[in-house]
This record gives structure tokens, sequence and C-alpha cells, in this order.
């Protein structure tokens, strides 16, 4: 999300327990109405009974504020509906933390019996106010719920994490009693004054990666780290297709050389108008790519000259099928997605023009083809990775 003053960069990196078909911990995030919903939740004990009841609460957490729902009433029926009891006696718990952002800044919290959320400011631990509520349960017990807001700023991080990050380590000699949140709080300072500038994908990553290192790789309890960070956006413009009208060619390459971030050319046609309007020269990699696509070109000014239709085709198969933003792989497809995804506002300038060496132009299939696709990676970036996306057509 792009507020007037920051992007607000979201993300989760999880890990289920050795021998669990699915995770007992489960994320959520949408975006309503200029805001950011997120939500974690634990399901006590692990496998699919676990996961379930964990999908419920966050589903419910999601629902009840899409709808208009105040957060904090939402919190209160997901408590009322599940909290029936001592956590360690009731196998139908199941913790959660809401994280509720709106475009300006404006940061609520709330959280019930996960580990305490992490706020980063100046890299430091920023400790806003955080107020207690206590609720009521039929059994009789008095479970408390935690407020925290607080105006947030450039710079600043939030991380959460399931109790499989704080009880990694545990019984183990090095860590009797698990990597616990101090541990955490340590680990995340550090990572962030050596490499201040680290996404929040990565960070939440890191946080995983250690807890998995301290169970000695050998999962015990489902895992997951959720991260926010607050920062100037990232933009990165992907043009495919000549413009309509060859009058417009020297405007798109003025485009592609004046802005501001990271620009991609999907298409040999696209490429070769844009050396000649402006005086740069094409060298094409002469290496098989690992994808099987045509291999990469390059270009002064222009970060990446890949094929056009079939390649946008394969970016959108890749990013409807990864769980998260963590994508491997040397191909070109996979270098272009992990760009796509590395960056905050995607703009995409399709161009209209037929090309008559592949169509006739009574039959614009070609055209119809490249529309459609950047709008499905349009709406993928936008739904499934909470980037900004704009589409202009030339």
């Amino acid at each position: 999300m792009n507020s007037s003053r920051f992007f607000i960069e979201v993300d989760c990196f999880q890990q289920r327990g050795r021998g669990q078909s699915v995770s007992g911990d489960v994320y959520l995030q949408k975006r309503y109405n200029n805001r950011i919903i997120q939500v974690l939740s634990d399901g006590a004990g692990s496998g699919i009974k676990a996961n379930v009841i964990a999908s419920v609460i966050a589903s419910m957490a999601v629902n009840y504020t899409y709808a208009g729902e105040p957060v904090l009433r939402a919190a209160k029926a997901i408590i009322e509906t599940f909290a029936r009891g001592d956590r360690k006696d009731d196998v139908n718990q199941a913790t959660f933390t809401i994280i509720d952002i709106n475009d300006d800044g404006q940061v609520k919290i709330i959280e019930f019996e996960n580990p305490p959320v992490v706020i980063l400011r100046n890299g430091k631990i920023f400790s806003p106010p955080r107020v207690q509520e206590m609720f009521d349960v039929e059994s009789g017990y008095h479970l408390p719920l935690y407020i925290t807001e607080f105006q947030a700023e450039e710079e600043d991080r939030i991380i959460t994490f399931s109790d499989g990050v704080t009880l990694s380590g545990y019984a183990t000699r090095r860590m009797p009693q698990g990597w616990q949140r101090k541990g955490v709080v340590n680990m995340l300072c550090k990572t962030v004054a050596d490499e201040h500038r680290i996404s929040a994908s990565h960070l939440c990553k890191r946080v995983v990666e250690m807890a998995e290192m301290n169970d000695l790789f050998v999962i015990k309890n489902d895992m997951s780290c959720a991260s926010v960070y607050f920062r100037q956006p990232r933009r990165i413009l992907v043009v495919t297709g000549p413009p309509f009208n060859q009058e417009k060619d020297r405007l798109l390459a003025e485009i592609i050389m004046q802005y501001e971030g990271s620009t991609v050319i999907c298409g040999g046609t696209t490429a070769q108008i844009v050396a000649r309007e402006s005086g740069k020269e094409i060298s094409v990699v002469l290496k098989k790519d690992a994808s099987g696509l045509p291999p990469e070109s390059k270009m002064d000014g222009v970060s990446m000259i890949t094929e056009g239709v079939l390649t946008l085709g394969r970016v959108k198969v890749i990013l409807s099928s990864i769980r998260n933003s963590s994508v491997k792989g040397n191909g070109i497809d996979m270098r272009l997605v992990r760009m796509l995804l590395e960056h905050d506002i995607v703009e995409f300038i399709v161009g209209t023009r037929i090309n008559p060496i592949h169509q006739d132009p009574n039959l614009p299939v070609e055209l119809e083809l490249r529309r459609n696709v950047v709008k499905d990676i349009a709406w993928l970036l936008e739904n499934k990775y909470m980037k900004e996306v704009n589409i202009s057509y030339l």
C-alpha cells in the first residue's frame, strides 16, 4: 500500500512442523478501503485440526473487518467463540494477532496470547502504550487481550511471530528454555542494524530460518513470522508491445530512459524500437537460458530485456503457483518474477500495435493475449502480493 508518506510492505514466511501435511499457523492479509488487515492465528496443537481452527479465526478477523466492524469487536467475537478455558487444557483454543493499518500510517494491533509483537523504530525497540483488556468467559476464566495503537513513521517495522519461533531450540543444551522473545528481538535488532534496508520478506524469512537452526533443522512446532515495513516505495516499469502509432515510438523510449526506478522490456520488437529511438545498442546473451525461453538481452539504461508474451505467460503461472514471495531458480522467468516481487509499485505500458510479422491485423490474437496476460499478472500482484499496479496503453 502506498500512502502519501510511505509505502507499506507486508509479507510472511512459514514452515510446518516435522511430519505435518499442513501448518497449524494461518496467516491472512487483505487490502480493504485503503487499509491493510493482517491476521496471524495459531491453532492449538498441530496438523489439520489446528489448521481448521486457525483458519476460521483468521477468516473471522478479516471478514468482520471487511464488513466494516471495528477490529476490537471482531476480536471479542473470536474470543467468545473459541476461548472457553485455559489454553493448556482446551485443545480447541487458538491464539491470534490482528494488525490493522490505515493508509495514513495509523496502526492498531490486537493480541491474544501470541508472543508480543516487536516494533522497531530507528533500528531499536519502540514501545508505544499497550493496553490490557480482560474478558470473562463462561468457564470463569479471565482472559487478557492487548491493544496497541500508534502512528507509524518511515522506516518503522512491525514483526509478529508464533510460539513455534520463540520455543525453537527448547530443551537443547544451548537453549534449555528455547529461543524466547528476547532472543528473537536481539536477532532482529542486529539484522536491521547490519542491513537497514532489508525487505519485509527477507526479514521474516531470516527469523524462521534461524528458528529452524535452533531446532537443529528438525522442526518441532509450526513456525510463522510476519513483517511490516514502512518505507519509500520501489518502482518498476514493464513495457511490452510497440505503440499503436509509430509517432509514439520516441515517447516510449523517453519514458523508459527517464523512469526513476527499474525498467523491463518484454518483447524483441519493442526493444528494437527503444534502441533505435534512444541510440542505444542491444546485445544478446549468447547462452541458453535455464527456463528454455529465449535468452535475455542487454541495453544500457534498461534493467532487463526478455521475449514478450511467452515470458509474461510463464511469469503469470509462477505468480499464481508459488506460496510466498520466496522464489528460487535462475531462469529468466524466475528472475523477472523476483524483480516484480522486490518492487512495490509496478507500472505496465502495453503497446497496442499489431506485429505484422506474427499476426494478420484482422485477427489481433497476439494483442489480446498480451493485454489479458498483463491484466492477470496485475491482478495477482495486487491481490496476492499486495502491490500497487497501474496499466496504461500506448
